[in-house]
């Protein structure tokens, strides 16, 4: 769902980027965001969702992330 969303999101924001990060492989990356399950999400350096998130919500923190570096 995430991959889907981010996809489509890019048509419309091509300047959205994402990393899929597996914590398998890089443990510092969860231990850095003290992410205790996943999946997890962090946008823009915070950790914003544990677990799915709900599309919509997803979209809408994508938007204001994307928002928010548009005017810095």
């Amino acid at each position: 769902m995430v991959a889907g969303l981010l996809e489509r999101m890019r048509e419309e924001h091509p300047d959205i980027r994402w990393t899929e990060i597996d914590i398998t492989e890089h443990p510092e990356v969860a231990v850095k965001y003290r992410v205790m399950s996943t999946p997890a999400i962090a946008i823009n350096g915070k950790l914003e969702f544990m677990g799915v998130p709900k599309e919509e919500d997803l979209r809408r923190q994508l938007l204001a992330a994307s928002q928010a570096e548009d005017q810095a």
